[in-house]
């Protein structure tokens, strides 16, 4: 099995897209792309040009390759472009059935736009897929981060061949569902992608105690499984403050010993959100603690009284 990292969120750009060459078939998987919102330490100008260049890479991607997976039908997991699954073997999430009103209304138009082009188009949800000795392996539908969330629900994917068990999260947000990190750990997963959680939202729709959650649950998959990588990725690579908000994360690797990085990183590149932050320095964090469990306990408290308080 052989991985081709496409474009991801380290690289500076709203994206998971890979690329899984096995056993003769070839995959991409969620060719979207999206820029950064202007909370990300680049200007405007760097973010569209970022956009344009790994859109390319991902058009590549998507030519030389037989199937391609989507997900779900976010702008940053799917682009709407009709070319890019000409001749294509389309795994996608049901377009209608647990799924929620903007995903299903985006789906409809990308259904309709992609009819005529695909050579084939198959549900996704709960099944497996064969081609010759590689598997595809979906899950049932998963939120898109808490229980009930209005960003709806989406596809964890496991590709597996005679070498590799490779599995990617999609956007389950940490996970802080607890189960999700059991569903994990159940895959066995050789190479591991973690969506990591959006602590960028941090004050608007993310919570301290659901970062806790995240965290804790993120330890839980390295202590229980043996991937030869693990990488952190996607929503938590907009914020520069990334490697303190997961300091006990990256604590417990080094402990575990286990190899955790981000796309960027193991491409051998400083991750963009970094170096955007040492180039042109902060936007809305100016000053921060390090993310360690005492002090997110006292987040977690203090906004549990600001709410006894308020209410």
């Amino acid at each position: 099995m052989e991985i081709e990292y496409i474009a991801f969120d380290s690289f500076g750009i709203k994206s998971s897209c890979i690329r899984v060459v096995s056993e003769g078939i070839s995959i991409v998987v969620d060719p979207g792309i999206a820029k950064e919102t202007d909370s990300f330490p680049l200007p405007f100008a760097e973010r569209v040009l970022l956009k344009q260049k790994y859109f390319l890479k991902i058009k590549k991607a998507c030519k030389k390759s037989d199937v391609v997976i989507i997900t779900h039908y976010h702008w940053d997991h799917v682009v709407p472009k009709a070319s890019l699954y000409k001749n294509k073997i389309l795994l996608i999430k049901d377009p209608k059935m647990n799924i929620n009103k903007s995903q299903r209304e985006r789906a409809q138009g990308f259904l309709k736009m992609v009819k005529p082009v695909a050579k084939e188009i198959k549900i996704a949800d709960n099944r497996e897929f064969k081609f010759g000795e590689t598997k595809i392996n979906f899950s049932k539908p998963l939120w898109h981060g808490r229980i009930g969330t209005k960003l709806g629900k989406v596809l964890m994917v496991t590709i597996i061949d005679k070498e590799k068990r490779f599995v990617f999260t999609s956007d389950i947000d940490g996970p802080y569902i607890p189960k999700y990190a059991d569903l994990i750990i159940k895959e066995k997963p050789d190479i591991l992608i973690i969506d990591a959680f959006p602590s960028y939202l941090l004050g608007f729709i993310a919570s301290f105690e659901n970062l806790k959650r995240a965290i804790k649950n993120t330890i839980k998959i390295l202590e229980n499984t043996n991937a030869s990588l693990y990488l952190i990725e996607h929503h938590l690579l907009r914020d520069y403050r990334y490697k303190e908000v997961y300091y006990e994360v990256y604590k417990k690797a080094r402990e575990l010993g286990k190899n955790v990085m981000t796309a960027a990183e193991l491409a051998g590149k400083k991750p963009a959100v970094l170096a955007g932050y040492k180039k042109y320095g902060p936007t809305r964090w100016k000053t921060w603690k390090r993310f360690s469990f005492e002090e997110m306990n006292k987040k977690i408290k203090h906004a549990k009284k600001v709410a006894r308080d308020r209410y």
